[in-house]
């Protein structure tokens, strides 16, 4: 067993991009709140190269404990590394923790890697209750003697006052002066996400008489084989090749505030519900817009979660039925159009020490100054 004592200093296993997702950005801000917690994080940047070895074997030598968060973005290059460095722990009698962020949308290829990263740790922290009972109906929990918890994902998009005016945001107002109601979705654009549902729901307040801009801030997911291609066929298929702007990646919180702050309402239909690992989600409500989503398929998704507990609560999350169609979301979105909501930006701090908390937890270790999740 950890204790308190013994187990000071945490090392964290993070990438080298310079255009975090949101697994990275987790690894990245848990690291940053260690100290708040009244331990220390040593963060060390791996590749995938042969010399990432060597550097996680010095590390490993003046820490207790190595963290690692699932999956890695760099896949391909940095597949043996988690192994390595795991394996790596177990012979420094070092504790080892695994961070899994997904698992059923992950390719069976990577779900069969990463149950062999989980017989070498000694604790599992999970993004989501899906996320782990997606994980336990795998044969490879058989084979484990480990203990898991879950920890709540925050927004990775800090709280902060927008730039100002850009040509993009500028061109949003204008939709919007004309009388357009502008739809959001931020995040990546990627099918098992169904992004493109968003354009079946702004077809549908079209042809009601209701004119739509579509505003995706974020970009196509790399590595998918025509996904960007067949967006756009659908866009032009649809007749909305003019009422729907990609941003693209966009570096800065506050570059993302300002699109933010143009749109009317976001909209998600996710295959498997809302589950509580979706930080983008949050992104959007800590904007103070309404996000409408489809509800959770088990209705104790959230309650670890006191940001979207209070969304729920607050009624800036408004949740869909998962069998609702487009001209269900079409309707809903008409009637909350312009509607303002109460920002979860008050939470960013606190939700964040939660996750960072959580992954403590499983040192063994009682963290200092945590707060308990409020009774809502």
């Amino acid at each position: 067993m950890i204790r308190a004592t013994e187990r000071k200093k945490t090392l964290f296993l993070v990438s080298t991009t310079t255009q975090p997702c949101g697994v990275e950005s987790f690894a990245r801000h848990v690291a940053a709140r260690w100290g708040e917690l009244g331990l220390e994080a040593q963060r060390l940047p791996v590749s995938g190269q042969a010399g990432d070895w060597a550097a996680i074997w010095r590390a490993l030598g003046e820490v207790d404990a190595l963290a690692i968060n699932l999956p890695v973005v760099a896949w391909k290059k940095i597949v043996l590394t988690p192994l390595v460095a795991l394996a790596l722990a177990l012979l420094r009698g070092r504790g080892r923790i695994l961070v899994l962020h997904e698992w059923a949308d992950l390719d069976w290829r990577r779900r069969l890697v990463i149950s062999v990263y989980a017989l070498f740790a000694q604790r599992l922290v999970f993004s989501s209750p899906y996320v782990r009972d997606g994980f336990a109906k795998s044969g490879v929990t058989r084979l484990l003697a480990t203990r898991s918890a879950i920890a709540p994902i925050p927004s990775n998009i800090p709280p902060t006052a927008p730039d100002g005016p850009s040509p993009l945001a500028e061109r949003i107002r204008e939709a919007r002066a004309e009388g357009r109601i502008v739809i959001g979705h931020f995040g990546s654009i990627y099918p098992k996400k169904q992004s493109d549902f968003v354009l079946d729901v702004a077809a549908r307040l079209r042809d009601a008489g209701r004119p739509v801009l579509c505003l995706f801030i974020g970009g196509f997911i790399k590595g998918v084989d025509r996904v960007e291609e067949e967006f756009r066929d659908k866009t032009k298929a649809l007749g909305l090749s003019e009422d729907c702007l990609v941003t693209g990646y966009v570096d800065g919180a506050r570059a993302l505030h300002a699109l933010f702050e143009e749109v009317d309402c976001f909209l998600y239909r996710f295959p498997e519900g809302l589950t509580s690992r979706r930080g983008s989600v949050l992104a959007c409500l800590q904007s103070g817009k309404p996000v409408i989503v489809n509800a959770p398929r088990d209705a104790g998704e959230f309650d670890h979660h006191r940001a979207y507990r209070r969304a729920v609560a607050d009624g800036s999350l408004i949740l869909l039925p998962n069998d609702a169609d487009a001209r269900a979301y079409a309707e809903c979105l008409a009637r909350t159009e312009r509607l303002s909501s109460r920002p979860l930006s008050p939470l960013y701090d606190q939700c964040w020490r939660d996750a960072a908390a959580a992954v403590a937890a499983c040192l063994d270790v009682e963290p200092m100054g945590t707060a308990p999740l409020p009774a809502e």
